[in-house]
């Protein structure tokens, strides 16, 4: 079984008023995670750490 801690992929938010979820209630939330998680944004994406220190997103890509 894989380590998914070390499991690396990019995460770009949508842009423009298309919506991938079913409303924009859910798209709004997921946009701001998403945007938090872009390589050009967060700390260490790949560890989904997204601020300094030890604060992450998710505790592994499933979660």
């Amino acid at each position: 079984m894989p380590n998914s801690r070390h499991n690396i992929r990019d995460v770009y938010p949508p842009t423009g008023n298309e919506i991938t979820a079913k409303s924009w209630l859910t798209e709004a939330p997921m946009r701001m995670l998403m945007n938090n998680l872009h390589p050009d944004v967060a700390e260490d994406p790949h560890a989904l750490v997204v601020y300094g220190g030890i604060g992450r997103a998710a505790r592994t890509w499933e979660d």
